[in-house]
């Protein structure tokens, strides 16, 4: 119930004497639950991203009020996205400092604790960022009408068959690069 929950268009939903919001608010795209849940496997995600951080410069309050929308919702994108990028490369290169350790000192805690923190999951993340149109404005994030979902669903489905025609996107990235971005948007 709660991610219809979007403010200031619908009011918070009351769930056990808890009131909620759409999870939206807080984290748009939960790339880091996605990412942390089976840490150790190689993973193909799709990171839907409604807002973009490219945009043009506002001349008016209306168009304030959307960049302002588009930049607080793609910044924790973008954010979380480097910060995941980051920790798997230092993982990685934690994984491959181990290999080096000589077998008898492998009981060491220290090495233990450094084990349990190495990984050599590959991870290709399939960035897919709606990109406005120009007659949408500020209120996009709670606009829901039949025309709307059906602009969106089109939008989306051009999107996919732009990504679905670069084949070597899908295959596993290489050990020294664990984590790659690709957006059909930026290629």
């Amino acid at each position: 119930m709660a991610s219809g929950a979007l403010p200031p268009g619908f009011p918070a939903v009351e769930i056990d004497g808890e009131y909620y919001w759409d999870g939206g608010v807080v984290s748009n795209t939960p790339l880091y639950r996605v990412l942390t849940e089976q840490p150790q496997r190689d993973m193909l995600v799709f990171q839907v991203d409604l807002w973009s951080a490219q945009g043009e410069l506002p001349h008016d309050m209306p168009g304030v009020a959307e960049r302002s929308k588009e930049i607080q919702y793609s910044s924790r994108t973008r954010l979380m996205t480097e910060y995941m990028h980051e920790s798997r490369r230092r993982q990685r290169l934690l994984q491959e400092l181990l290999a080096l350790v000589p077998p008898e000192r492998r009981a060491d805690p220290a090495y233990r604790r450094a084990e349990c923190e190495a990984n050599g999951a590959l991870v290709n993340l399939i960035h897919l960022i709606y990109r406005d149109k120009p007659y949408e404005g500020h209120y996009k994030d709670y606009e829901f009408s039949a025309a709307s979902m059906h602009g969106h669903w089109r939008s989306g489905l051009a999107d996919m068959r732009h990504t679905l025609a670069h084949p070597k996107w899908f295959e596993a990235p290489p050990a020294d690069r664990p984590f790659v971005t690709h957006d059909v948007h930026r290629e």
